[in-house]
């Protein structure tokens, strides 16, 4: 046999072989991102789910704490005289207390409406008959004071209670001491100015000044006083 011959034999013959399969290396980043990206997304949901139970247990914790407190009353009151629901407005005004507070005010501008001629002793004739009187004019007050919480309310449109709750602080100036509390309402060019006293876990308006109010309750008091004249 030939040199050419064993040369062109079946032995010294080579094939080419071209793979089609990517080598290991290059399945391994593809594989393990593939598997990594389900873990980012449950890791990303229970991060979701914590902070969704934060922040209700946190809105339930703030919300719980916001209803001891007066704005929370005053929204209740503002609400109740939007819906006219009396049955509230009464439980949450103290009007005993509130006339028992004016009776001064109402002292000192009923004495004035005599003039400066009103001797000693006719002063204290009308000093003695103002208490007397003050118990027949409660419902002019709370009629004044529901008529100034209405005219608080109608500034803006009615509000779901949630929403007055929570805006009505933005609205009122409310200062706390202990337990008595102070809140400023503007109305008209005006202010309107109620006391709060804590009962339990709610508020009680215990007393309200009023540019308006006091004069009203004179109006009503004069009408039963007898005609006061030079005593001897």
């Amino acid at each position: 046999m030939t040199p050419e011959q064993k040369a062109g034999g079946p032995q010294s013959r080579k094939r080419l072989v071209i793979s089609f399969e990517q080598p290991r290396g290059a399945q391994g980043p593809i594989s393990r991102g593939g598997r990594r990206w389900p873990k980012i997304m449950a890791a990303l949901g229970t991060a979701l789910v914590l902070v969704a139970v934060l922040a209700a247990s946190g809105g339930y914790l703030w919300w719980r704490h916001y209803r001891t407190t007066p704005a929370y009353t005053l929204a209740l009151l503002v609400d109740a005289v939007q819906r006219n629901d009396l049955t509230i407005v009464n439980e949450i005004v103290d009007i005993d207390e509130i006339v028992d507070r004016l009776a001064a005010d109402v002292t000192e501008q009923s004495v004035a409406r005599y003039g400066v001629t009103l001797s000693t002793q006719q002063r204290r004739r009308v000093e003695a008959l103002v208490p007397s009187l003050l118990p027949g004019v409660k419902q002019s007050v709370r009629d004044s004071l529901v008529k100034r919480l209405r005219e608080i309310s109608e500034e803006s449109e009615p509000k779901p209670f949630i929403i007055l709750a929570i805006g009505l602080p933005y609205l009122v100036k409310i200062t706390t001491d202990g337990d008595t509390a102070m809140a400023v309402a503007p109305v008209q060019n005006q202010e309107i100015e109620l006391t709060l006293q804590r009962h339990g876990e709610r508020w009680k308006v215990a007393a309200m000044k009023d540019d308006t109010v006091v004069p009203r309750v004179v109006d009503d008091i004069m009408k039963d006083f007898p005609a006061i004249g030079p005593l001897r």
